[in-house]
């Protein structure tokens, strides 16, 4: 059962899935208070798919 967090466009899927396999191998995103560009960029495009998925629902 999917709940309105767990948006279901693949993309959003594979951006996640992306994001968190790069956290896992990633130092500089395993430190508390440290930056890490690629991270972040990862991170982003996730949050824009969450979004664009959950728009698209709502229509």
């Amino acid at each position: 059962m999917t709940t309105p967090e767990e948006p279901k466009d693949p993309f959003a899927d594979e951006a996640w899935r992306a994001a968190i396999e790069h956290a896992a191998g990633c130092p500089a995103c395993r430190t508390p208070g440290a930056k890490c560009e690629t991270g972040e960029r990862l991170l982003h495009a996730y949050e824009e798919a969450a979004r664009r998925a959950r728009t698209e629902e709502v229509r």
